[in-house]
């Protein structure tokens, strides 16, 4: 049955405009999802009438995201069919992400496939100056694509309650107490998501990481101190001040003889890529250091265990990459706790921050510039770099 057939003839001028973009939704998922179809083949699929697929086709075509591609042949008498594919590039979308220490950015087609990505250092400090500096660097990256930027994604590290205030946040501390949306959205000439640093990531395992398939998980991030993100039943939990998963934040571990100050405030990489490598060499400090930390973040981790019994745990962050790390915490767990989920390293190294916004860019792009119903996007992981959690196509 075709979407609004039910709708009174009575129906207001916006009423059947969005039952048209509904349809159009509709047959773009479709062609977007097969790659060629013809008229026939949509209207089968989706159920709708072939006249109403010819004119949705039209809507399409004229908004420049449907091109028509070479007829098939013709089988017996009569024309040859027409053929529709969904046009890619008619825009790009951005994922930014502002990192305490580094900025990441990815670019992608209207497939979710990347077209490029990179990281830089952060040198800028102050808030307002530090976004303009990014907003310039997207926009530049973009014109040096060639292409047209339609909408972008934007992580932000910091803690942010329902209503996007930030309670805290080490990177930004002058926004601290504000509505952040806004302020970044402000910045960029196109429609900008805006989104905490670990839902980012969240969304990425859930899309298209370790927790597909997966309602309840947690992802601790793994960097100078333990944050984690939290999902319940499919759906986020921040809490009510948008701080649950902020595990650091414990004063009693923070005063514990058996964690040295230094320990909360760890450095990052290249920091700790040095203390692994210096105790392989032998350095007795640098295993004891290494001990303590991953003590630490094993007992955090172990709360999350004990409180949502998650069904995996996908370790994320700057310091996750090291196995001497990651096999001491998951070690720690399975001797403290009766029983463990899963531990899981991220597939997306330290870009699962950055692909998360991405994909909340090419889902509201979509509804930009077609209409709500489409699918949620995926990036498409044969097309992305292995580095950043690419998988080479399936042999057949």
């Amino acid at each position: 049955m075709e979407v609004g057939m039910a709708h009174s003839t009575a129906a207001t001028a916006e009423q059947l405009l969005d039952l048209r973009r509904a349809n159009s939704a509709r047959c773009a998922e479709v062609i977007r999802a097969t790659g060629q179809m013809t008229i026939a083949q949509i209207a089968e699929v989706t159920r709708l009438s072939r006249p109403t697929v010819t004119a949705r086709l039209q809507d399409l075509q004229d908004a420049g995201l449907v091109v028509e591609i070479s007829a098939d042949a013709p089988q017996g008498a009569g024309r040859p069919a027409t053929r529709y594919a969904f046009v890619a590039d008619a825009g790009i979308v951005a994922g930014l992400e502002l990192g305490k220490h580094v900025e990441r950015l990815i670019f992608t087609d209207l497939l979710g496939r990347e077209l490029w990505h990179g990281q830089r250092p952060v040198t800028i400090h102050h808030a307002d100056d530090r976004l303009a500096d990014a907003a310039a660097w997207v926009r530049t990256s973009a014109e040096s694509l060639g292409k047209k930027l339609v909408r972008v994604g934007v992580a932000v590290p910091g803690a942010m309650d329902p209503a996007g205030i930030f309670v805290e946040s080490a990177a930004f501390t002058e926004w601290r107490g504000r509505a952040v949306p806004p302020i970044v959205r402000a910045a960029f000439p196109v429609p900008v998501d805006v989104l905490h640093d670990v839902a980012s990531a969240m969304l990425a395992e859930q899309r298209m990481g370790a927790a597909v398939d997966v309602s309840t998980f947690v992802v601790p991030i793994l960097w100078h101190r333990v944050s984690a993100g939290i999902v319940v039943s499919g759906r986020v939990h921040g809490g009510t001040t948008g701080r649950a998963g902020n595990l650091h934040q414990r004063s009693d571990l923070r005063a514990a003889d058996a964690y040295a100050a230094d320990d909360l405030e760890w450095p990052s990489d290249p920091e700790v890529s040095s203390l692994v490598a210096a105790e392989a060499a032998g350095d007795t400090a640098a295993a004891s250091s290494l001990d303590r930390f991953s003590a630490l973040a094993a007992d955090q981790i172990a709360m999350l265990q004990l409180v949502i019994d998650p069904e995996i745990i996908v370790l994320h962050g700057p310091l996750a990459i090291h196995d001497a790390l990651v096999t001491r915490v998951v070690e720690r767990l399975e001797d403290s706790l009766p029983v463990v989920a899963p531990v899981v390293v991220s597939e997306f190294g330290q870009f699962g921050t950055v692909i998360g916004a991405a994909l909340t860019a090419l889902d509201g792009a979509a509804e930009d510039l077609i209409g709500p119903g489409m699918a949620p996007h995926l990036l498409d992981r044969t097309l992305l770099s292995p580095a950043i959690g690419g998988h080479a196509p399936a042999r057949v």
